[in-house]
């Protein structure tokens, strides 16, 4: 194999693996992302539950303290009639009593109200987030094993372009490869380029007959014009 046709299967080499690495690059952090958004959406909705069985908690707590006040505001009623009081002193103080008792009662219904309209919200939430959160995790865990697939796929293909790369600059004298090297990281990983029409195929400039009969006997030869390494396709009839 010629030196030129070694310099053209290194760069398609190196033109895959460019590719190979971009996309590398982007599925770890692809399937990362999808496994902290899963991981996210399960702490909310426990957070959700939790504070459900806390407003669960203060409502039966509300629900026993108005009870228990109820209980005390109808003994009290019971004492103004049973006889026990026998001033109007008394009285008034009696009646203070049940009417602040009274008030407790009205605000631990408010807020046992108000506690039962967060018990409804959340528990519709969490029903409709589980739902949504089902239906996600079945989505990621698709996304995840097709993205972890790929990635092992292309993880193979990966290694053998490697193994392959290490084979051909093996053969490559080292000044050329040095060449190409340069060329490759100047000209963005487009370090070759075909004569199309007698014109360099990657930049557009004519190249001259000398140089396009060079690249047909194989040699290596460089556009004038962009630098890159320069090969001449022959078509057999």
């Amino acid at each position: 194999m010629s030196t030129v046709d070694q310099i053209i299967l290194l760069h398609d080499i190196d033109s895959k693996l460019f590719e190979i690495n971009k996309l590398l690059g982007g599925l770890p952090t692809q399937v990362e992302e999808l496994i902290q958004q899963e991981e996210t959406l399960k702490n909310s909705l426990s957070e959700k539950e939790n504070l459900l069985k806390t407003t669960t908690v203060d409502m039966q707590t509300s629900e026993t303290l108005i009870a228990t006040v109820e209980e005390k505001v109808n003994t009290l009623k019971d004492k103004l009639t049973d006889g026990s009081i026998s001033t109007n002193k008394e009285y008034d103080a009696m009646m203070d009593s049940i009417d602040y008792e009274k008030n407790l009662v009205s605000e631990k219904e408010t807020e046992l109200l108000m506690l039962m309209e967060t018990k409804d919200t959340l528990s519709s939430g969490i029903e409709e987030d589980k739902a949504n959160l089902e239906t996600l995790i079945e989505d990621l865990s698709t996304k995840k094993k097709a993205l972890e697939s790929k990635l092992a796929e292309v993880s193979e293909e990966k290694n053998a372009l490697d193994v392959e790369h290490a084979n051909i600059v093996k053969g490559i004298d080292s000044n050329v490869l040095s060449q190409y090297d340069a060329i490759y990281e100047a000209r963005n990983g487009v370090a070759v380029a075909a004569v199309l029409d007698n014109n360099c195929e990657a930049c557009g400039a004519f190249v001259p007959a000398q140089l396009v009969n060079e690249t047909l006997a194989k040699q290596v030869v460089f556009c004038g014009n962009c630098g890159r390494f320069l090969y001449k396709l022959v078509f057999e009839n």
